[in-house]
């Protein structure tokens, strides 16, 4: 499929056609040019602790699946039977044994994929080669804590592939452990959730529960994006207004809140000290780096990664890890894993939960607003209310750096500029 002219012209520079997020032929275009050719996060190293523990996940509408060995080594291979194509689980998660068998005519495969067991072998002859009907394998490799897999990848090394947000992302996703999940699915295309994790242009105006917590709206932070597609959001918060909060919350639900009283959600998802400098954006676009609390991070094509704040008493090991994987044009699932610290007791990793949930997750009072407005977005391109979506907020040039923003747009712009680089490779 060839790009119309209009299509390819301005992405990089922030003018976006309407039309790549309702075209079934552009959508058809990403499952083949991007999504088989990227890395994407499958799980957590600790989801598999155990010889025989498993993930699922789907990559290009492709069931993979994920497993750790008796040697302890983590493959992935197509979660699809050599023999007539069934998955061999349907499940999430769990633990398969020492067997992965078929429940449709129980061929069995051992934990390296290899084909050990075939019912009634002699029916096939006495040429049939066990050998040739092994799981086929799929691309899989580790970061730290974090497990990717690729179906045909352009860059082999995962490191590669993250670029300059190796170095970054790293002090965040070591030591950490799942502690609980949530997913939903809404009614509009992919790309929609993934540039909202890429702007603080919204927050202000879009989640009235930061309106109401904090003093004025103003954030301070910067918008970079960092090569090849990813980005780093970053922001100080002005200081909290609890009683302005809690009024609201009475005066909406109904509700009697005391006077002053913290949401949960942020009671240890914001520092209360100086924040401190973030480390290792030297090479992001030069300039001074701002004074921050908190970070998201957003690694090319579906993943987002909120880490608690760093000067917070636990910080960097707590916080959140989503995807969102696109069904169909107008169609996405989101999943959330929260995770803590490995050291971290039973009460404190219930206490990273609970104050995720409060704001994120199908029900959270920030996710929801985000969800909201990815539906509604999908409604309005729709129709014939403008052709072009626009991304050119900031205009220092490069991808950040001095006189930027947190309400630049530097983010998103990198996001489309290698989106653009993959639809366009034809090979």
């Amino acid at each position: 499929m060839k790009l119309s002219p209009d299509f390819g012209t301005d992405l990089a520079g922030g003018v976006v056609d309407r039309e790549i997020y309702t075209s079934e032929k552009i959508f058809a275009l990403e499952q083949e040019r991007i999504f088989t050719r990227t890395w994407h996060y499958a799980c957590l190293t600790r989801d598999l602790k155990n010889p025989g523990d498993y993930f699922t996940v789907s990559v290009a509408n492709q069931p993979v699946l994920v497993i750790r060995g008796n040697d302890g080594e983590i493959r992935a291979f197509h979660n699809a039977c050599s023999h007539r194509g069934a998955v061999l689980t349907g499940e999430r998660c769990g633990n398969q044994g020492q067997v992965l068998k078929c429940m449709y005519h129980a061929w069995s495969f051992n934990l390296k994929g290899e084909l050990t067991g075939v019912p009634y072998q002699e029916g096939y002859g006495p040429d049939f080669d066990r050998g040739a009907f092994g799981l086929k394998p799929v691309h899989c490799d580790t970061f730290h804590d974090l497990v990717f897999v690729a179906i045909r990848p352009t860059v082999p090394s995962l490191t590669d592939f993250l670029g300059e947000m190796t170095d970054h992302l790293a002090p965040y996703v070591q030591g950490i452990e799942p502690v609980g999940r949530n997913s939903w699915i809404y009614d509009g295309n992919w790309k929609f959730w993934h540039e909202n994790f890429r702007d603080d242009y919204h927050a202000e105006f879009t989640h009235r529960s930061i309106r109401d917590l904090l003093v004025g709206t103003a954030t301070k932070g910067w918008n970079w994006g960092a090569s090849p597609g990813h980005s780093v959001l970053q922001w100080a918060f002005p200081p909290l207004d609890p009683p302005k909060y809690a009024r609201a919350l009475q005066r909406f639900s109904g509700v009697d809140f005391p006077d002053g009283t913290m949401p949960v959600g942020w009671n240890s998802m914001l520092a209360q000290g100086p924040p401190g400098p973030p480390e290792g954006f030297e090479g992001f676009g030069g300039g001074e780096p701002p004074e921050i609390r908190q970070e998201v991070l957003a690694l090319f094509p579906n993943l987002d990664v909120q880490p608690g704040p760093k000067d917070t008493p636990r910080g960097m090991k707590a916080g959140y890890i989503q995807t969102v994987t696109p069904l169909g044009v107008d169609r996405a699932r989101v999943d959330i894993t929260v995770y803590s610290d490995v050291e971290d007791d039973e009460a404190a990793r219930q206490e990273v939960l609970e104050n995720l949930a409060d704001t994120q997750g199908s029900w959270g009072k920030i996710s929801c607003d985000d969800t909201e407005a990815a539906v509604r977005c999908q409604t309005g391109v729709r129709g014939e209310g403008g052709r072009y979506n626009l991304f050119t907020r900031g205009v220092e040039p490069g991808r950040g750096g001095a006189g930027a923003d947190v309400r630049d747009e530097y983010s998103q712009r990198e996001f489309f500029r290698v989106y653009q680089q993959y639809l366009q490779d034809e090979s």
